[in-house]
């Protein structure tokens, strides 16, 4: 049987994220929870915790990396999506204030490094919504599509960095 227990303040030590609205959490391994980005009183958030399951601790790792602009991870966001592969955190898309992000970002968590990936696509404005499914059996693909005009699905490939476009 499976039911809900209310946690308290007691129940673990170190700094658990703010309250916020459209972020993501993704379980890596069987120890921690990786939660990103969101929005708080109409901020946008980059913002990464972690609650080690084990040592019911929740931190804020330190992560390096750099992107196309320079930034060390993703821009601030809200209502992106996240998949979690083996150690890995992969974020796509989402909002930021009026705008829609299409940008696709992977964390190393084992060294709490940020990349940005390449993917293509003829504008961002294009993107409206996002769905990724881990698929770590059939070699470790990652499936985004959205829908404005119309349905396309995307096929990353990690070993290979292929990006097939699929229309739907």
């Amino acid at each position: 049987m499976h039911y809900w227990v209310r946690a308290f303040a007691s129940d673990f030590s170190g700094t658990p994220p703010q309250p916020r609205s459209g972020h993501t959490a993704v379980p890596i391994g069987k120890s921690k929870i990786v939660v990103f980005g969101g929005l708080l009183d109409k901020k946008f958030l980059s913002d990464i915790t972690v609650y080690d399951i084990e040592n019911k601790l929740w931190f804020q790792p330190e992560c390096t990396g750099n992107g196309s602009d320079g930034q060390v991870g993703p821009n601030p966001r809200a209502f992106h999506v996240a998949v979690a592969i083996d150690c890995h955190m992969f974020i796509f898309g989402g909002r930021s204030g009026n705008r829609r992000l299409g940008d696709f970002w992977v964390l190393d968590t084992d060294i709490w490094q940020w990349s940005e990936l390449t993917i293509y696509f003829s504008s961002s404005s294009e993107l409206s919504a996002g769905m990724v499914v881990g698929m770590v059996k059939s070699g470790c693909q990652m499936y985004i599509s959205w829908t404005q005009v119309t349905s396309l699905l995307w096929n990353y490939l990690f070993s290979s960095s292929t990006k097939l476009l699929i229309p739907t």
